[in-house]
């Protein structure tokens, strides 16, 4: 049972690195088995330990290296060669395990799995664009260094396989919480503009002033009653009422 855990440890282990860096972990892997430094290599994969091979992967390895330094191809490159990353994951996770066909199977199977998830992961966590060309080499750099050291940890110590397929979960899981944070943000920020252009397209408008509009106190000037011609006729009938006294007078002499 502890054989098959530490099996698995380097399934999972050597298939993640290979998944960032393939070639360089298959020609640490032939490296280690040339000059048997306690690793084995099974009969199957037997010829990853011919020098010719591990030259092969080395040069393999430097092209990698230089084309994923490059910002517009190292986004190309990683769907390019993904079935190049899966196969090598394969035989990274199949190379050292000890248990016959059976082991070879499942060996393939876990690491081509484990390559796939690193890959995937690694596609997501690169930035879209960067602020200069040096931040892409400086990443690529550090995904070397990783792949190197940690190729040679997992040949030695089998539990460590464990420890980078659970970083490659963190580092998923944390891309992952932090763009759906961003795009929930981005939705919520939509939402309170449309709600903001939905109010002031439903308020009235004010009204708007006529053209024709009237100049200022004809209203009241309209309003205003016409002086009566009451006065004009009383003035006029005052002398018809005293030429009817007078003849009232003449009457009575």
């Amino acid at each position: 049972m502890t054989a098959w855990i530490l099996a698995i440890g380097r399934m999972l282990g050597l298939g993640s690195i290979a998944g960032i860096r393939p070639s360089l972990t298959l020609a640490v892997i032939g490296v280690v088995g040339y000059f048997d430094w306690g690793v084995e290599t099974n009969a199957a994969f037997s010829w990853l330990n011919h020098w010719l091979a591990i030259a092969t992967f080395v040069v393999l390895a430097i092209l990698e290296s230089t084309f994923d330094r490059i910002a517009k191809l190292d986004r190309l490159q990683d769907r390019l060669i993904m079935p190049y990353r899966l196969v090598i994951g394969g035989i990274a996770g199949a190379s050292t395990i000890p248990f016959g066909w059976r082991g070879v199977v499942i060996g393939a199977a876990v690491g081509a799995g484990a390559a796939w998830f690193a890959q995937y992961t690694k596609h997501l966590s690169r930035p879209k664009s960067v602020p200069s060309p040096a931040v892409v080499s400086l990443i690529s750099t550090a995904e070397e260094l990783g792949a190197f050291l940690g190729s040679i940890f997992v040949l030695a110590l089998p539990y460590f396989g464990y420890a980078c397929a659970g970083l490659t979960g963190v580092v998923y899981w944390r891309v992952r919480t932090s763009r759906r944070t961003k795009y929930r943000k981005m939705h919520r920020a939509a939402a309170r503009q449309a709600a903001r252009a939905a109010r002031q397209t439903a308020a009235p408008a004010p009204p708007e002033p006529s053209a024709a509009a009237e100049p200022a106190g004809a209203s009241e000037l309209a309003a205003a009653p016409e002086p009566s011609a009451a006065p004009e006729l009383s003035e006029a009938a005052e002398p018809s009422l005293a030429d009817g006294s007078s003849r009232k007078e003449g009457d009575t002499g």
